[in-house]
């Protein structure tokens, strides 16, 4: 009996110890930790934020504060403010932040110290502001230009590209057998002398010419007109046509000189 009252007795001292030692665990385990939510948040707000648009005026500021603009030694803190643009022309108002108390209380007061004025075409930048009609040209940083374009960025309409006009000058050729006509067109091409022929009808029946100068040598058959058929001899210096009538022919041709294009035409009777 006493035997079976020490086993009892050593059991439930076991069982006390069980549950002890698991109570014990469970309060010893760590509670799932919070920070990975907390780490997310920091790393949201500390997310760099994109890049603010380059304007018109970020441009124009960076222009001015690079210039020996007078103005800028005597004042720590300036602006600007495009006062007009247009594709001509940008006028810009620089002015100073300065602290006053006029009005009794203490506040930021802006001072207007100079009027520049920005020519897109030629890139100059003057100060205008003793006198608009004799303006001091400015020195500033032109290296802006390569990394920015002031057109896209201040909505200018670009210039269009100034085409070289072509001075056409002739005189009339005589002869026995033969009458026709030589004329100098100044800083043109084969192609663009050849288009003045057509476009101006300065060879008879012209319409029989192909719109385009062809790129080789070639013979076309008409036979209409009396005109039988033209024959085109195209060389690096110098361009030949043969208009051949039954009575006779037309020749056309075109030299290149320097810049310049000789055209003559010279109509022989049989």
């Amino acid at each position: 009996m006493r035997n079976i009252l020490k086993a009892a007795l050593n059991l439930g001292v076991y069982l006390c110890l069980i549950l002890l030692f698991g109570c014990n665990k469970s309060r010893q385990e760590p509670r799932p930790k919070m920070a990975a939510k907390a780490d997310t948040t920091v790393k949201q707000n500390t997310e760099p934020q994109a890049d603010k648009k380059y304007s018109c005026k970020d441009l124009l500021k960076e222009l001015v504060l690079s210039s020996n603009l007078e103005a800028l030694k005597k004042f720590r803190e300036t602006a600007i403010r495009i006062e007009n643009i247009s594709d001509n022309k940008i006028t810009i108002e620089v002015y100073a932040k300065e602290m006053s108390d006029r009005t009794g209380e203490l506040r930021t007061v802006e001072n207007t110290v100079a009027w520049l004025e920005f020519i897109p075409e030629s890139k100059k930048l003057y100060d205008i502001t003793a006198d608009p009609e004799s303006p001091v040209d400015l020195n500033y940083d032109k290296t802006l230009f390569t990394r920015h374009s002031i057109s896209e960025l201040c909505g200018l309409k670009t210039a269009e590209p100034v085409q070289q006009k072509t001075d056409v000058s002739c005189k009339e050729i005589t002869g026995e057998m033969a009458s026709g006509q030589e004329c100098i067109l100044s800083s043109t091409t084969f192609e663009k002398a050849y288009q003045d022929l057509i476009n101006k009808g300065a060879v008879n029946d012209s319409k029989y010419l192909p719109k385009q100068l062809p790129a080789k040598n070639t013979s076309m058959e008409i036979n209409k007109d009396g005109l039988m058929n033209i024959d085109f001899k195209i060389t690096g210096s110098k361009v030949s046509i043969e208009m051949l009538y039954a009575g006779g022919t037309t020749d056309i041709a075109f030299e290149k000189q320097e810049n310049n294009v000789k055209r003559t035409v010279i109509y022989n009777a049989d």
